[in-house]
């Protein structure tokens, strides 16, 4: 299995349902055992689109495992309000942290992400767009770059490469995965814009590391079900 490659700053886009939050985590989990123990790991939760599964809600597991959640205080979590802290811009300059930032889903949600869009670009940074084919408005290449736009748009940020996160929760496959490799290769055909990694459970792991010896996998062992 091949690791992602991942820059200091990894914003996590996509639109409803993509599974950004599960990416997003899961990511703070890799960065943190790369990372050396003195080196801080911070998920920053930008969500304020979807009520019902966001990182800050696992803050606890999440700091068990040494990973800490830049978000709202604590008695406004359930609150869906563009209330920032200062922090975020803290997290972002501070380049002796490795960062995730898991932002709400579409446009809206990369509304809030635009007001730190300078400071993001002037670090060393990637912008995930997380795909599912398997949710509305993103199953054709012409759906999902009529959502890029509009991300793009309202970020200001680009995006540098695509996440294969093809699923239907625990009834995925790997035929599931094949669906939205072939999607993104499309992508790649039209836009010029790699795919970074393929997702997937690690019941699903053997199996695509034999599909796909040289890719490039992030292993979900967080999920919506665990969590």
């Amino acid at each position: 299995m091949n690791e992602p490659a991942l820059n200091r700053i990894s914003v996590i886009v996509g639109g409803y349902g993509s599974g950004k939050t599960e990416v997003a985590i899961n990511l703070s989990l890799l960065k943190r055992a790369r990372s050396a123990a003195s080196t801080p790991v911070e998920l920053i939760d930008l969500d304020i689109v979807n009520p019902y599964f966001r990182s800050r809600d696992q803050a606890l597991e999440l700091s068990k495992r040494n990973v800490d959640i830049v978000a709202p205080a604590a008695w406004i979590r359930h609150a869906d309000l563009p209330a920032l802290p200062a922090a975020v811009s803290g997290s972002i300059y501070s380049r002796e942290k490795q960062v995730v930032i898991d932002v709400g889903g579409d446009p809206a949600g990369a509304t809030a992400l635009g007001r730190y869009s300078r400071e993001i670009v002037a670090e060393q940074h990637d912008v995930l767009m997380v795909v599912n084919p398997y949710r509305p408005h993103t199953q054709t290449v012409k759906e999902v770059l009529v959502l890029q736009k509009l991300i793009e748009e309202k970020s200001r940020l680009k995006v540098t490469a695509f996440v294969n996160n093809a699923n239907l929760m625990s009834f995925t496959e790997l035929a599931h995965l094949e669906r939205g490799r072939r999607l993104l290769d499309e992508l790649y055909a039209e836009t010029g814009i790699p795919t970074a990694f393929t997702c997937c459970v690690p019941s699903l792991m053997p199996a695509v590391n034999e599909k796909w010896p040289a890719s490039a996998v992030l292993p979900l062992y967080l999920t919506t079900d665990f969590l």
